[in-house]
């Protein structure tokens, strides 16, 4: 005998792409945009990377039925519906980015977390050394390979200390690095978000706690860390580190201010989607003008000094928590955080 189920209908409502802000304006001013980006935009953002027109492409295809769909049939009550193809576009298509971030929050916490305590660890670079990476972009994945050299060395620091451990043993910690290159409004601010363990493991799979990392010192570590990898790969010459050097305020920051405790399995899957989310947001875009201005807003209600478009560029200007921008340098903006196919921006340490 046949099993009851549920009419699906009242559980799956299928999108309408078409409906969102974002979609009307790729629809309307992408091919626009493509046509005077090497006069107004390649000096600013670098040469067009092929990858905006796959993404861009298949993201207007996104959730069409015209453009493929499965045919999904329940065995029980024999009810069928159409499910159109998504397009699993990175950091383009809010929908499909999401999934992808659920999924990850998913695995990570129940698949790769050992229950341990974690904490999140923010590192950032100076404006000065920002630009670099839009242009090269292979610095992101060097840049969250400094940061597990440092966070392991302080880690490993006190805790191959213990008098418990034998001479020589070896200890790690866990770390899991997300690459994020925009800020809350859309400007590129390249920074990482490490998930990291509270401590290390030794080679028998015991885990040795430590509460905390000594932020100075690390801060001093990721700062000559990057000062290394900038020198090496000729981004930089000597005598500007020697400059940055006498800055009242450095640039580089270290945060650690986010503690879970040890099991907390739903903590570290709502923080992986945090260190994973799509740099846009379709709810802070709040209005399209008639005159082809977009405003979209900041995630944090309170107004802070972010960067500001006028005609020499993104500068600071007054405080506040939202942005204005003309629908082509919106498209700017909005693509520059589209990844290379193939580059990782989530990195599995330890």
């Amino acid at each position: 005998m046949a099993l009851a189920c549920p009419k699906p209908p009242a559980l799956y409502r299928p999108r309408d792409p078409r409906a969102s802000d974002l979609w009307r304006i790729v629809d309307q001013h992408f091919d626009s945009f493509r046509q005077v980006y090497d006069q107004q935009f390649q000096t600013k953002y670098g040469f067009w990377r092929p990858v905006v027109d796959r993404s861009v492409t298949a993201f207007l295809k996104c959730g069409d039925l015209q453009e493929g769909f499965a045919r999904v049939r329940c065995p029980d009550c024999h009810h069928e519906m159409f499910v159109a193809f998504s397009c699993k576009q990175r950091c383009t298509c809010p929908s499909c980015q999401q999934k992808r971030t659920l999924l990850t929050a998913l695995h990570v916490a129940e698949e790769v977390c050992a229950p341990v305590p974690h904490r999140q660890i923010v590192l950032t670079i100076p404006k000065r050394l920002r630009l670099h990476t839009r242009f090269d972009r292979r610095l992101l994945g060097k840049l969250s390979h400094c940061a597990w050299t440092c966070i392991a060395a302080e880690v490993r620091r006190p805790v191959g200390r213990r008098p418990s451990l034998r001479d020589g043993a070896r200890v790690a910690p866990g770390m899991i690095a997300a690459i994020q290159t925009h800020g809350e409004l859309l400007h590129w601010h390249p920074h990482l978000h490490a998930l990291v363990t509270c401590g290390a493991f030794t080679a028998a799979g015991e885990f040795l706690q430590l509460p905390e990392l000594d932020l100075e010192r690390l801060e001093v570590a990721w700062q000559e860390a990057v000062f290394a990898l900038y020198l090496a790969e000729e981004k930089i010459q000597p005598e500007v580190v020697e400059n940055m050097r006498t800055w009242q305020h450095s640039g580089f920051s270290v945060d650690q201010s986010v503690l879970l405790a040890a099991g907390d399995q739903a903590g570290i899957e709502r923080l992986i989607q945090y260190m994973t989310r799509c740099p846009f947001s379709l709810a802070r875009l709040l209005k399209v003008s008639d005159t082809g201005q977009v405003v979209y807003k900041a995630e944090k209600h309170t107004c802070r000094a972010f960067p500001h478009q006028n005609g020499d560029g993104m500068q600071s200007g007054p405080k506040r928590n939202y942005q204005i921008l003309p629908v082509l340098d919106f498209l700017a903006e909005f693509t520059q955080h589209i990844p290379a196919k193939g580059a990782h921006r989530i990195r599995y340490y330890g």
